[in-house]
């Protein structure tokens, strides 16, 4: 082989490569591939306070809980991938033997709460594994053995509590193409909650439950998100809710959006690892 066929087979093997690595990158920014374990627990104590969403999410009450700092990483097992990290997120949780109650808190530049052309919601949820088969990773929210996801959602937590309803722009032209109105407007759901109660299966499978039993509710201050879900302990249905109770330890797993940054559906910061809590009982000494 000649030295003019040996540079040319150099720079298309080259340039093959610059047009992979642009198209990767084009998708998000995959992060290393790393060994996943569990994380450090989390102790959620009994504390006699409840927390009215009305009225807020009671800053003082979280003041006091123990946080831990939940190490994140990027989507990178279903396209599209993340394009940004935010990392870590602070988790806090306690119960009052009736409902039990997840803090998530993490730093953002901007306040996004509206939904529009290329403007994207911030948004966070909480995974907790079903049933025996569990993954030893928690790498996307949803797999075969099925999980319980809440997310709370910005735009959502606009319009169901401080009551802002979006002016939608999409209409339906039944008249089309010959009708200058447009006369139709597309229907749309009213949030019964700024959190969806769904259940998972495997990536892409989100599906709403019948009965919504989970609150939320966000501040957004100085820079920092605080989100705040509440559910009772009890199970309204034990095959499609989370199971709360003393039996030892169990799974956790959380994810964040960053509208700004372009994050929706897949294209998220996910937790690296599973973390397991433990629900310390009234009394309970330690």
């Amino acid at each position: 082989m000649n030295r003019k066929n040996v540079i040319l087979i150099a720079i298309i093997v080259l340039s093959s490569a610059v047009l992979i690595y642009g198209l990767e990158i084009s998708r998000g920014v995959p992060a290393a591939t790393q060994e996943h374990s569990m994380s450090m627990g989390i102790e959620i104590p009994f504390i006699d306070k409840d927390i009215d969403l009305n009225k807020g999410i009671s800053p003082d009450i979280w003041d006091s809980v123990p946080s831990t700092e939940i190490e994140m990483e990027y989507q990178v097992m279903v396209l599209p991938w993340g394009k940004s990290l935010i990392s870590p997120v602070t988790v806090k949780a306690f119960h009052n033997e009736r409902d039990i109650y997840f803090y998530m808190g993490w730093k953002d530049d901007t306040e996004d709460r509206v939904l529009g052309t290329n403007r994207f919601s911030d948004a966070s949820a909480v995974m907790f594994p079903m049933g025996d088969n569990v993954q030893n990773s928690s790498i996307i929210l949803g797999f075969m053995s099925g999980a319980n996801v809440w997310q709370w959602k910005a735009s959502q937590d606009k319009e169901y509590w401080l009551k802002e309803t979006p002016e939608s722009g999409a209409y339906s032209d039944f008249y089309y193409p010959f009708e200058e109105n447009e006369t139709l407007a597309v229907s749309k759901v009213v949030p019964g909650s700024a959190v969806n109660d769904v259940f998972a299966i495997r990536a892409g499978t989100l599906t709403p439950k019948e009965s919504q039993n989970v609150e939320g509710r966000g501040l957004w201050d100085n820079g920092m998100w605080h989100v705040v879900f509440k559910r009772s302990l009890k199970q309204a249905d034990p095959e499609l809710d989370a199971r709360f109770d003393a039996s030892g330890n169990k799974l956790v797993a959380f994810a964040v959006w960053d509208g700004a940054k372009g994050d929706r559906g897949s294209r998220k910061s996910i937790s690296h690892d599973w973390t397991t809590f433990e629900i310390i009982p009234k009394g309970a000494a330690r």
